[in-house]
């Protein structure tokens, strides 16, 4: 059996505090000594009579213990906001708050949006800058500008000397833009070796005509993107991971920003296959090269890349005016910048990125979003469970809305093969198409009911698997190293 602890007397605790031995929180200080240093407190004069008079000690905890048996918990006490509580606005970027859990009413009916809701309102035809442009050089030279080029030459000849004053080698923008052409022409002329190219059997002439192997192999080991005297220590706070690459990145994101956008873009992950040890090498099992650096890329339907964001976990920021909606939804946000508001944009991505304040975000901002959701995701989700369903037929699908800061989010489930879970600010249940499927229990093929909201995302969620597709077919296999980063060269 337990023994009672005994109460200790006014006496022993004054003792108790006169004490100044370490405290147990291991402070040699408290907050009257940080207030005053000179400050001496007398606990010899303690005692009932100190209170005051007509004050009895007993009465006074017997008052503070009503107190706390009154205390209504449902009651609401202003919080006390210090200082340290006060986000920073002064700076360019700050982090927001995280939004408060939603409470949210689920309701089983349609989304309907009419035409005016969804009609695009701005422009994506092409300028006439880009109109004009003919040749295949021209279209190069307007995405990997002629400035970029110029940076590279600086730069590799900057090297050149930092690594050894008397280098008499010198790279020219001419030879820049021939060994990008060399490099790009070992895409589609694929040999075992790179020195097969100079070969006499199996050499390609064009290379031999345009640069010697030697020189090939000089700018290969000397190319340089960035002052390698400027890149700061991995120590410091405000390090850049892709330092050495930095300036291709940003000159290449300016140039891609050129090209209008389209009606429907999507966001979604991409692998740079790399077998180079690197902290910033990531692995997603889901993509056809699971080891490599991680992108995250806005691409439209047609496959065009117009903006490219490397992970090295520390992009992170969230702008002034954007809200803090955690790590995944904020890469939207981030890439989605770019897009012209209250024009009806079309923006789609997968169940990594989407959360239903991500969804009312852009549908304030005027861009209509349509995504695969998690269902841990769902605050309050009245969605039939998993298990449930799969005791369905094969295309069963229901829907719920909620409205989240006046604005409409539909929730749809359906059975494919496998459930799938998607939630939009702009398509729902209806129109209900019908598919055609394969029955393997009845070696046939038969028709199923298929969501429009499901259709929609098929159609237009596969911007960056076409360019993963294309990169594959003219894949380029000579990696450069510049230092801590290995890329290789493309656009």
């Amino acid at each position: 059996m337990a023994k009672r602890l005994r109460s200790l007397a006014d006496n022993e605790i004054a003792r108790a505090l006169e004490d100044d031995t370490t405290s147990e929180d291991g402070l040699d200080f408290d907050d009257d000594s940080l207030a005053d240093p000179d400050f001496d407190p007398d606990f010899g004069e303690l005692n009932e009579g100190s209170l005051g008079d007509g004050i009895d000690i007993d009465d006074l905890v017997d008052y503070l213990s009503d107190d706390d048996r009154n205390f209504n918990p449902e009651e609401e006490v202003e919080p006390m906001i210090s200082s340290l509580d006060t986000p920073n606005t002064s700076g360019p970027s700050m982090k927001r708050r995280k939004p408060e859990k939603l409470t949210l009413l689920w309701k089983k009916k349609n989304l309907e949006l009419n035409e005016q809701q969804l009609a695009f309102t701005g422009n994506e035809s092409l300028r006439s800058d880009i109109l004009d442009l003919e040749a295949p050089i021209d279209y190069f030279l307007y995405l990997f500008p002629p400035e970029l080029i110029r940076k590279i030459s600086e730069e590799t000849n900057l090297y050149l000397i930092q690594k050894n004053a008397n280098n008499t080698f010198h790279v020219s923008e001419i030879e820049i833009r021939q060994f990008i052409g060399v490099v790009y022409l070992m895409s589609l002329i694929q040999l075992p070796r790179v020195t097969n190219h100079w070969g006499s059997i199996l050499g390609t002439n064009v290379i031999q005509d345009t640069m010697p192997s030697s020189k090939f192999e000089k700018i290969r080991q000397h190319l340089h993107f960035n002052d390698n005297s400027k890149c700061l220590p991995r120590s410091h706070p405000d390090a850049d991971r892709i330092f050495k690459i930095r300036p291709v990145v940003d000159a290449l994101n300016k140039a891609y920003a050129k090209v209008p956008l389209e009606i429907r873009v999507c966001v979604d992950e991409q692998i740079c296959s790399t077998k180079a040890r690197n902290m910033l090498k990531r692995y997603n099992p889901k993509k056809p090269h699971k080891w490599g650096y991680k992108l995250f890329v806005l691409s439209g339907v047609s496959g065009f890349a117009y903006k490219t964001e490397i992970e090295t976990g520390k992009e992170n920021v969230v702008g002034a005016d954007e809200p803090d909606l955690g790590a995944s939804s904020n890469v939207v946000v981030r890439l989605s910048r770019m897009i012209p508001r209250q024009q009806n944009h079309r923006i789609y991505f997968d169940n990594y990125f989407t959360s239903l304040p991500l969804l009312e975000y852009l549908a304030k901002e005027g861009i209509l979003a349509l995504g695969t959701i998690r269902r841990n995701r769902i605050p309050d989700c009245k969605l039939s469970t998993e298990k449930a369903i799969v005791k369905k037929d094969r295309g069963y699908s229901e829907e719920y809305v909620s409205t989240i800061n006046g604005v409409d989010i539909s929730t749809v489930v359906w059975k494919d093969n496998k459930l799938v879970t998607l939630a939009s600010t702009f398509a729902g249940q209806n129109p209900i198409s019908e598919v055609r499927r394969y029955d393997k229990k009845n070696s046939r093929y038969i028709n199923i009911s298929r969501p429009n909201v499901v259709g929609e995302y098929n159609r237009h969620m596969g911007g960056v698997d076409l360019i993963d597709s294309i990169m594959g077919i003219y894949k380029i296999r000579r990696g450069v190293n510049v230092g801590r980063c290995a890329c290789s060269i493309t656009t």
